[in-house]
């Protein structure tokens, strides 16, 4: 059931730094040696529209919501969220995100996240399709609330991990909930995909989550990434899913 990762587009996400909901607002993409840039218009939970109407206002470097940006080289907004490459450190870092340091900007975007202090943006994977045969990378939010502080020691490469519905969340009404193979909470799915997993679970698909990384230093939400494999049922099409009310509107095909 294993797919083939390869890192052509990454979700933008932003956070509202008094809520600390997250939101995915735009995708970042590369082709044919060509960047672009466009914001998610399509759909509402979790999306560009639903984050607007609580007073967000477009990248001042993007500021058409319905425009499509390009560009042959990273975008600078973005590309100074990269490491420079003249730190000494530099290939030592790579080693350290599992990249060489001939990775490509997205692979490095993709691990490091693309944060700064100073602003409240963040790349993450998008979920992959192909066929019937679904997988991304997930880090765990809300981590700093519950327990994985206290046995992230025990945490491996390749340990299981648990989803379960939380269905009387006041938060999020498709909220999932993590817990390590010892049934200790470690967090949540991140809202952005918690749908998916929402669905998943709901239709009974057949999926698998393990652990991916563990980075004791990282910043909280950025401590442990999970990567989620699974499979539609057959039956189930994914324009099937796309029909309810809420439209998930956040594949990347491949």
């Amino acid at each position: 059931m294993m797919m083939t990762k390869k890192v052509f587009e990454l979700w933008l996400i932003w956070q509202n730094v008094e809520t600390r909901q997250r939101y995915h607002i735009g995708r970042l993409k590369f082709k044919d040696g060509l960047f672009t840039f466009n914001y998610e218009t399509k759909g509402y939970r979790r999306k560009l529209a639903e984050v607007m109407d609580h007073g967000y206002l477009p990248h001042l470097a993007f500021p058409d919501i319905y425009g499509k940006y390009t560009s042959r080289t990273l975008f600078g907004p973005f590309s100074r969220r990269l490491p420079d490459p003249r730190r000494p450190d530099y290939k030592e870092l790579m080693e350290g995100l599992g990249l060489t340091v001939n990775s490509t900007e997205l692979d490095v975007l993709r691990s490091t996240g693309g944060l700064l202090a100073t602003d409240s943006y963040e790349f993450v994977e998008p979920i992959l399709v192909e066929n019937n045969h679904f997988s991304f990378d997930l880090f765990i939010a809300g981590w700093r609330y519950y327990d994985g502080e206290s046995v992230i020691g025990d945490l491996k490469v390749d340990n299981p991990v648990i989803f379960a519905l939380d269905l009387e969340n006041p938060e999020d009404d498709k909220a999932v909930k993590i817990y390590s193979a010892d049934n200790v909470v470690l967090g949540y799915i991140p809202a952005f995909y918690s749908e998916w997993i929402f669905e998943a679970i709901e239709r009974d698909w057949f999926y698998h989550a393990k652990i991916d990384q563990v980075h004791q230093r990282a910043l909280p939400h950025r401590k442990v990434s999970i990567n989620v494999q699974g499979m539609m049922t057959p039956y189930v099409g994914i324009e099937d899913v796309f029909k309810r009310k809420e439209k998930l509107q956040m594949v990347e095909f491949v």
